[in-house]
């Protein structure tokens, strides 16, 4: 069982979180610790122009975390921008999560997607990845 978990999730249309979520639930000791992140890759600069006077994405996103954090006791919200693969590994090295529980999804012919590759190479925690 594992007390600090780290669950980061796609932030897409049409993915729900319910496996990973089900995953997390079932490894995680009583009392756990469930941060769930979600990192804004770069945005093009055209488009954050055209994003002005809307709310910022990562307000968006967080507030919509923020309602899946409440299914955990002991749960917060991280929204981060930057390579995915490099915030999700320092998360997970600067909270101490001693798991991480990840749905890869696959964006070419290979088992899964770059991010949860570098993933799982170089987490220094244990990787749980969900299908």
């Amino acid at each position: 069982m594992y007390k600090n978990i780290l669950m980061p999730l796609a932030y897409q249309p049409g993915h729900r979180p319910d496996a990973e979520i089900r995953a997390a639930r079932a490894i995680a000791a009583p009392g756990a610790r469930v941060t769930l992140l979600h990192v804004i890759g770069p945005v093009p600069e055209f488009r954050t122009e055209q994003a002005a006077g809307k709310p910022a994405l990562a307000e968006i996103i967080a507030h919509d975390l923020d309602r899946v954090a409440e299914s955990f006791v002991q749960a917060e919200v991280k929204v981060l921008e930057g390579d995915p693969a490099e915030q999700i590994l320092g998360l997970a090295a600067s909270s101490g999560a001693d798991c991480i529980v990840l749905a890869p999804h696959r964006t070419d012919t290979g088992e899964y997607g770059s991010t949860a590759a570098q993933v799982v190479r170089r987490a220094r925690c244990t990787v749980h990845l969900v299908r």
